[in-house]
């Protein structure tokens, strides 16, 4: 694939700003530069050099004092040549500056576009390209961290290891057929394959916490009517969210917000009070949302009234979570503990929660015990730095690579033709190509990219 026009995008996000910046790129970039951009001091035009100048009309007009950088190919994002333009952030002077450049020459990028030329000039690879949609929308420092090392190549250094290993079995897998009797068996390093299995098993280990703090985890908040789930909604995203009122039955549907817990995106979903009965039909449907996020969330915090005797309510509440991981929490510890506590706590401690943590939202008891426990469900023992992969299609790949390498290995210890080896080495190769970019199909190209905005 090869690119030969020049293209351009407003950068900055949209509204008013101090600074807003426009990129153009391609091989008429600086020559559109030059006819768009009037600079103060007649110089030549020197790269990775700031120039400051006006953008005028058609007619000489001024629309704008800008500040315009020229990057020389191949040093720059593209790899092609690049001029940014930072003008006034006020949103009509940077459609006019973009109206002008249209105007000379250049068309508008496509999503993703200065990216897609970023990889096909060989700049970054596939997964580098992927994680800058990462950088840009991580949701905590954490998520942020996992983006950055993905940026710097770290999962395609160690894709591209296993990949040349397995190359280099897959050629001596290819001289046994070329070569049948001249090169054995035992050419092949079975051990050099088992320790790629290793490899790629650890990288599917760590990969859900991965996922989790890309795309963030799904906390359900499930309790029966004044319980204290909006209080404790408003204590973990730390201000006033949710309506809070000793008349039950205020939260009428579900309610959700994106919260840091120790450095994982979380979304804190608040429910309807689930209870026995109830003839109010929004109510009824408040409660069949509140057991259809009970299904869908990845962990439930279950919360019943330690002051209050265990009834009916904190029994359909506890039956609502089916078989989802769930974390039980004893609410308002601030009060004193009902007389039968002692009692119903041994029948709770039957179902097999993950954890069992007394709070009190009002005075803040136990917030810290609950959010490190959430954070060591979520991702377990598992570091931002140890974490390779983070995106679904790049745990596809890894598990079809996966197979296809373990039908090689046994194949192997069944003595299977060296043809059939050979196809499974080839699959698990092309899977793992898949996530740099080496082996990769303009459909999956158009699949990627489409999720990047315009300017990037």
């Amino acid at each position: 694939m090869k690119y030969d026009d020049t293209i351009v995008a407003i950068m900055t996000a949209t509204g008013a700003g101090a600074i807003g910046v426009i990129r153009v790129s391609g091989g008429d970039a600086l020559p559109i530069a030059r006819e768009v951009v009037h600079l103060m001091r007649a110089r030549a035009w020197r790269p990775w050099r700031v120039h400051y100048g006006h953008v005028r009309d058609t007619q000489g007009a001024v629309i704008d004092e800008v500040l315009a950088t020229y990057m020389r190919a191949p040093r720059s994002y593209t790899g092609e040549d690049v001029v940014e333009i930072s003008c006034h952030g006020g949103r009509v002077a940077l459609e006019l500056v973009l109206q002008r450049i249209l105007a000379a020459g250049a068309r508008l990028a496509d999503p993703g576009e200065f990216t897609m030329r970023a990889f096909v000039s060989g700049r970054i690879d596939l997964s580098q390209a992927e994680a800058v949609l990462d950088v840009i929308q991580a949701q905590t420092p954490m998520a942020l961290a996992v983006a950055q090392s993905q940026l710097r190549g770290g999962l395609g250094d160690e894709v591209r290891q296993l990949r040349g290993q397995i190359l280099y079995e897959l050629a001596a897998v290819v001289a046994r057929i070329d070569f049948p009797d001249e090169v054995e068996e035992s050419a092949v390093d079975r051990a050099s394959l088992a320790a790629v299995d290793v490899a790629l098993t650890r990288m599917l280990q760590r990969a859900q916490a991965g996922m989790r703090l890309r795309d963030g985890a799904t906390v359900a908040l499930l309790g029966k009517p004044n319980v204290g789930k909006s209080s404790l909604l408003n204590v973990l995203l730390r201000h006033d969210r949710a309506i809070v009122s000793p008349i039950a039955g205020t939260t009428r549907d579900t309610l959700s917000e994106y919260a840091d817990i120790l450095g994982v995106p979380v979304r804190l979903v608040d429910t309807a009070g689930i209870h026995d009965q109830s003839d109010d039909p929004i109510e009824q449907l408040g409660i069949a949302r509140s057991r259809q996020v009970a299904h869908e969330a990845d962990v439930a915090l279950v919360l019943i009234d330690r002051s209050r005797p265990l009834d009916a309510d904190d029994q359909a509440v506890m039956a609502a979570r089916a078989n989802l991981p769930a974390i039980l929490l004893l609410t308002k510890s601030d009060l004193a503990a009902d007389p039968q506590t002692a009692t119903w706590r041994r029948q709770v401690q039957d179902v097999p929660w993950l954890r069992i943590v007394e709070i009190s939202p009002l005075t803040g008891a136990g917030i810290a015990e609950l959010s490190h426990v959430l954070h060591d469900v979520l991702l377990g023992q598992t570091l931002a730095a140890d974490v390779r992969v983070s995106n679904s299609r790049h745990i596809d790949a890894l598990r079809r690579c996966q197979d296809a390498l373990r039908d090689a290995m046994a194949g192997l210890q069944r003595s299977l033709s060296a043809d059939l080896i050979a196809v499974d080495l080839q699959t698990a190769v092309a899977a793992l190509g898949e996530i740099t970019g080496e082996d990769v199909s303009e459909s999956l190209l158009d699949t990627v990219f489409a999720r990047f905005c315009i300017g990037k």
